[in-house]
């Protein structure tokens, strides 16, 4: 069955081609196609969702008319407005899929974040920091392992070092602690950020790392002294289109359990999948970090290697403890 459109007349009357007919060709960006042209399928009632979506438009591409103008964009941000604020900046790519905005508001039952006016993916600068932030904690609770005022437990220890940064507090940490001899690959990372690499088993200056946490990312009461800006999408240099969406499904098992009361999460229960868009294996984003204008020390390296380490170990968006969001650094400014 064809599927069906709710639409104004005034939409209506764009989106005809020359026989009056009307066709997703006349609509190239994605994000106006996925928020006013929704189509609903006759299936157990008139619904729409992922499997409405990917039936009528199948395999997504970025049109090379979209790309060439989105070019123009992405050259005047990185060459006029990132080198003017002396900003630090480098290309990522993803090493897994990457779905970022999937709780957000829609028509469907999840969502990707796109450039509005040009209906490409990118990635928030807010989700950026916040994934950098949360890396630093984990990395910080591991390296208090066994510190004194501090919980045995790992994930309540975490708990205590981000209410203590939110406060500023760095007092409320130790001065120096020891690098565990178990230490993971992971925190020898973190600390070569703040130029402590190699150390296993010294003394670290734990309390002058917090304060350039507290700095970087700022408090309850202070902002940051860093900016993170949002990651936008590499276009390709030659005239074609840009293949960086894939279809992706989950299938949830305890419907019942999890829309009723009184359901058990039983295995009994049929699943019913949920097809979802991402953006897939090996597409470049360009990241950007830059000091702000009341920082007071240049914390910009140490916070681009956060970033890094951040996104390489914990990756950012949605389904990120199922390997979602992993990055790979590719190349460096001026590198």
């Amino acid at each position: 069955m064809a599927p069906l459109y709710f639409l104004s007349r005034d939409l209506l009357s764009v989106l005809r081609d020359r026989d009056g007919k009307i066709t997703l060709r006349t609509v190239d960006n994605l994000s106006l196609l996925l928020n006013k042209f929704a189509p609903f399928l006759e299936e157990n009632g008139l619904k729409t969702g992922g499997k409405a979506l990917k039936r009528v438009l199948k395999k997504i591409v970025i049109p090379k008319y979209l790309v060439r103008t989105y070019r123009d964009f992405y050259k005047r941000y990185k060459d006029e407005f990132l080198e003017s604020i002396d900003a630090k900046w480098g290309i990522l790519a993803t090493k897994s899929r990457l779905v970022v905005g999937l709780g957000d508001e829609s028509i469907y039952e999840t969502s990707i974040r796109l450039l509005r006016n040009y209906g490409v993916p990118y990635i928030p600068g807010s989700a950026i920091k916040g994934v950098t932030r949360a890396w630093s904690i984990e990395m910080l609770a591991e390296l208090l392992e066994g510190a004194d005022g501090f919980s045995k437990d790992f994930f309540e220890r975490a708990g205590e070092v981000q209410e203590l940064l939110s406060k500023g507090d760095a007092d409320g940490f130790p001065g120096k602690v020891k690098v565990p001899s178990h230490a993971s690959g992971e925190l020898n990372e973190f600390l070569c950020a703040f130029g402590v690499c190699n150390d296993s088993e010294s003394d670290v200056n734990l309390r002058g790392i917090v304060r350039d946490i507290i700095d970087i990312f700022g408090t309850q009461d202070k902002e940051g002294s860093i900016v993170f800006f949002d990651a936008l999408l590499v276009p390709r240099e030659d005239e074609g289109p840009m293949d960086v969406f894939e279809w992706d499904i989950m299938n949830p098992h305890y419907g019942p359990y999890y829309q009723q009361d009184n359901k058990p999460p039983g295995d009994w229960y049929n699943p019913v999948p949920v097809i979802f868009l991402t953006v897939k294996s090996g597409v470049q984003f360009l990241f950007a970090v830059a000091q702000s204008s009341t920082a007071e020390k240049n914390l910009t390296e140490v916070a681009w290697e956060l970033m890094v380490g951040a996104l390489k170990h914990h990756g950012v968006g949605a389904k990120t403890s199922l390997g979602y969001g992993r990055f790979e650094e590719k190349s460096k400014q001026n590198q």
